[in-house]
């Protein structure tokens, strides 16, 4: 058998590796870059909020709910720090690179901020189903109907106390959106080059 040292420091080489156990040839290295991967990540992290989420809407599921909401506004908020940080101190991204890692692409920024839009609203719908916030109980498609609205800065007439409370977090979860994502995106799409 060939040591995995062995094999690494030949494919490194560029010279074909024993593979005694394979009947594939060598292991080959990946060819997926470093931003690619940084993508799927951010696209991974996106796509299970926005799976939380939903599962909270059709489990009427509270604290999905809030984790879902927490993800999307937790990263929002965090993202727009750094921009701000990089737009006073352009050398901030070249001393600490991780920095960089958090901002997508062009076309996964598409996906991401459908991801996070799609997380904030049906977290809220998730709180929004029942009888906890609004007077009337709401189904599934009633508090996403509702959710994407109070996004929109719509006032449903919620319940005082715990109701109004989720009505406001809503509110300033898509300030927040607003004010980070659309930008970063608007930006991101905003560098092609033209022909």
């Amino acid at each position: 058998m060939v040591s995995a040292r062995k094999r690494h420091r030949a494919i490194v080489a560029g010279r074909p590796a024993a593979d005694e156990g394979s009947s594939r040839g060598p292991i080959v290295k990946s060819t997926v870059s470093k931003e690619t991967r940084k993508d799927f990540v951010l696209l991974a992290i996106t796509s299970i909020a926005a799976a939380i989420g939903m599962r909270s809407v059709f489990a009427a599921s509270r604290p999905l709910a809030w984790i879902a909401i927490v993800i999307s506004d937790a990263y929002l908020a965090f993202v727009l720090l750094l921009a701000a940080i990089l737009s006073d101190d352009g050398t901030v991204a070249t001393r600490r690179a991780w920095i960089t890692r958090l901002f997508p692409k062009r076309t996964t920024g598409l996906f991401v901020v459908a991801f996070l839009l799609l997380s904030i609203v049906s977290g809220f719908a998730g709180l929004y189903v029942g009888t906890q916030v609004f007077p009337v109980s709401k189904t599934p498609g009633d508090a996403l109907y509702i959710s994407l609205f109070t996004l929109a800065f719509t006032d449903y007439g919620p319940k005082p106390g715990y109701g109004q409370f989720v009505v406001v977090g809503e509110v300033a979860s898509g300030i927040l959106f607003l004010i980070a994502a659309i930008p970063l995106l608007i930006s991101r799409i905003a560098t092609f080059e033209s022909p």
